[in-house]
Formats: C-alpha cells, structure tokens, sequence
C-alpha cells in the first residue's frame, strides 16, 4: 500500500524478489537482544590514487566540493559542515564548497561523474561508490569513541510491540535503500529470519532521512522503524521532541556495522588526497572540529580506514544482491543536477550552498549511516 503521509515520508515500496536467496551465516546478525557480535574484517588496505574514475573531472580541481548524505534536513547540514569547508579552504588553498545530496545514491552518483570531490559516504555508499571505480576510502568516522555502530529497531513506547518480529502486520519505517542500518542490516537481519518485509508489514515506507524516521514513530504515523543508533539524539535536544526518548524506545540492536567514511573521488592527484587527509585529522583534533563534527553527524573523531574494513557490509550486499543498478535513485535521490547541486566540472552554484537545501521541505530523503 502506498501513500503520502502527514509528517512528508518519501513513500517507496520496493520488494526482495531479486535479492538473493542466501544469508552468509559469518556475518549473520546478532540476534536482537542488545547484545553485540562482532564481525571481523580482512587484511589488507587500499588508498586514494590518482586512477581514472570513467570521467573527465579533474585530478587539481580548482574549486573541491564536499558532499553529505542526509542525516537531517539538507539546509542544516550544509550550515553545520560549513566551517569545515572554510578551514579546507585555507589548508589546502583552493575553494571548498558544500553538497548535500537529497538521497544516498545522489552522492555516488556526483562522486561517479566527477562532480563530488570529498564525499562523507555512509558504510553501503562507499562499497557502491567503490564498485564504482568512483571512490577511494580515506577516513573512517569515531562516535562516542567507537568506530562501529549498529542498526537499532524502534517503536513507540504505548504500541505494545516488544521486538521487530512482533510487529507482523505493522507499518513500518526504512530510511534509504541504500542506508547501511536503515535498510540493508534490517532487511538482511528478516532475511536471515525467513522474512519477507514486503508481506511481513501491512506498509513499507522509506522516510529519507534518520530523524524523518524517529519523527514518524514518535508521531504515530508508522509503528515500528530501522534506523542508527541512536538516531533519537538528534532530536531530542528540540523542544517539540524533548521526551522522544521516553516516548520512541528501542525494541532491538544489530551487530556491529563499521562507521561511516570520509571518501575522496578516484581520480584526483594523490598528493593533493594526502593534504586533504592531513587537514581532516587536524580539524577533527581541534576543538572547532570536534564541534563541527559533532553537529553534523555525531561524530568525535576520525581515524584512518581501508578497503577491508568495509568488508562485512560488502559480503552481506553481497549475499542480498545489492548494486547501485538495483537501487531506484529516481524515487529515492534526486540527481545532483535536478536539485542543483554542482554543475559540470564539480562547482555549485554558490560557494558554501546546498544545492538541495531549498528543494528539501520533507526530511532529506538516505545510512547517515
């Protein structure tokens, strides 16, 4: 059943039907029960270099766009990350400006065609960017001094329903099809259940964003949703949602799934990915840093990362069937050029703007995380 709700969902129905009929029991979930298993990656690294990336951008651009997923609503994300483009600017002395993409696969997609320098790509976008040829894993995220996280189920606390598999009949809340916790993890954890979540839930919504989805439980519109935890931090400092702790509880928590990135393109000069890696480390330490970083996504720190981290989230694609063919960007990201976002040869419209910001009234439509 498909519908526009009050609280401005992005309703997307999409089914499993060509998603692979395995679940790899190495990577298998923990089961729901707060408890953590966690998953290990392999050995081995792999580092931004100058390799083409199937497009014409170039390897010293003369302006570097930074781009976002939705975490929250564009315009705020571009407010919050704009002092850290000021200070790449001055470290690495070339304009740096802001892109927040109105979908996950929005970013990949401005990644790809060279348009996205610097993208902050949620644990799934980067292993499709990487597959991509589109992008190179610089930096991984540190929150509340850990560098992994985990899908966390939810529902309001007066509903009755106790875990996710209570809620047979329900309406249910992703975020992104191509959100790691929003969707991928959940969708995997009913997988490996037997579970169809096309048939399980009477409703199947993508909310766009983390928040959108916390909203929608808090305001009755769905019942249960999957989103990071805990994404009710975001909210919980607003006064309208400032007992959305008490009323919006968490029925269940997912293994460990490995942070976010801070990804460059393919394609650019390596001695400019390295002035850019040393500048990120240096924000992050500093005290405006930590700041910025903790208003845009929850983020303390950040600390070297590779390919293999990313592994898990790879093999559990894998297993599903996952690719960025599969994934609807029409309904679930606009392009950067339709809401737009930087032009060809990588340059917003204005230095610091979100494209999308003025476009975006609903929650910004995926993975944060």
């Amino acid at each position: 059943m498909l519908c526009n709700r009050r609280c401005n969902l992005r309703c997307t129905r999409r089914t499993l039907s060509t998603f692979a009929a395995g679940f790899l029991a190495t990577v298998a979930l923990a089961g729901l029960t707060g408890c953590s298993n966690k998953v290990s990656s392999g050995g081995g690294g792999d580092t931004a270099s100058g390799g083409g990336a199937g497009n014409s951008a170039p390897a010293n651009p003369k302006t570097l766009v930074l781009g976002f997923v939705p975490s929250t609503e564009a315009d705020k994300i571009a407010e919050d990350a704009q002092p850290m483009a000021d200070y790449l600017s001055k470290a690495l002395g070339v304009p740096v400006k802001t892109f927040t993409s109105t979908g996950y696969t929005g970013l990949i997609e401005a990644m790809a065609s060279g348009k996205v320098d610097i993208g902050s790509l949620p644990p799934l976008g980067y292993v499709l960017a990487k597959d991509r040829n589109a992008a190179d894993v610089l930096l991984k995220t540190k929150r509340h001094g850990a560098i992994t996280y985990h899908t966390m189920f939810i529902t309001r606390a007066d509903s009755g329903i106790k875990s996710i598999l209570d809620a047979k009949g329900k309406r249910m809340a992703f975020v992104d099809p191509a959100s790691t916790s929003g969707f991928l993890i959940p969708a995997s954890y009913l997988k490996g259940k037997g579970i169809d979540y096309n048939t399980f839930f009477s409703q199947t919504v993508f909310a766009g964003s983390h928040d959108g989805a916390v909203r929608a439980i808090y305001d009755g519109d769905e019942d249960v949703a999957a989103v990071y935890d805990d994404a009710r931090n975001k909210l919980e400092n607003l006064p309208a949602y400032k007992d959305v702790k008490t009323k919006v509880v968490k029925i269940g928590v997912s293994g460990e799934i490995p942070n976010d990135t801070i990804s460059v393109r393919t394609g650019l000069d390596p001695a400019l990915v390295a002035k850019i890696k040393k500048a990120l480390l240096d924000y992050a330490a500093s005290d405006e840093g930590k700041k910025t970083l903790e208003s845009v996504y929850e983020v303390d720190g950040v600390v070297d990362a590779q390919d293999s981290d990313y592994d898990p989230v790879r093999v559990i694609a894998k297993s599903m069937d996952v690719q960025l063919s599969s994934l609807d960007t029409k309904k679930t990201a606009a392009s950067p050029a339709a809401s737009g976002s930087p032009a060809a040869g990588g340059n917003p419209a204005a230095p610091g703007a979100s494209p999308a910001a003025s476009a975006t009234a609903a929650p910004a439509s995926p993975a944060k995380k």
